[in-house]
């Protein structure tokens, strides 16, 4: 039995129009449409660009990379952009191999991911270190 996948929105007021969330547990064809609803609700209908977390991410399968794949769609179409932040080295690695990696702008930190999409704008430190 796998962890379920937990969707935490750690947006801070001073990162304007961004959505900031942290992903924790295991993401796969068992909880992904759980993932879908609890990702939506985060997001909301009129949130600008996506930041997500994936330090505590300890799994994805293919499922999972589908669903980040329709954030991102979701996220663009509203006029908004999608970093990801600190994925484990495998998902990196198939990330890099499938050529997502660049569609997604893995990013090694969430401040990076939040520089990377508004360099103007400073990350508030959510690991609080």
């Amino acid at each position: 039995m796998s962890a379920a996948v937990r969707v935490t929105d750690v947006s801070d007021p001073s990162v304007k129009e961004m959505v900031l969330l942290s992903l924790a547990g295991e993401l796969d064809y068992t909880n992904a449409e759980r993932f879908r609803h609890d990702l939506h609700q985060a997001i909301g209908q009129d949130r600008g660009d996506l930041v997500i977390d994936l330090t505590d991410l300890t799994f994805c399968d293919s499922t999972g990379i589908q669903e980040f794949l329709n954030t991102r769609k979701i996220v663009q179409d509203r006029g908004g952009s999608i970093a990801l932040a600190n994925p484990h080295p495998r998902l990196k690695r198939i990330l890099h191999l499938t050529g997502l990696a660049q569609a997604f702008g893995i990013q090694p930190t969430v401040a990076d991911a939040v520089k990377a999409l508004r360099p103007q704008q400073s990350a508030p430190d959510i690991h609080g270190g």
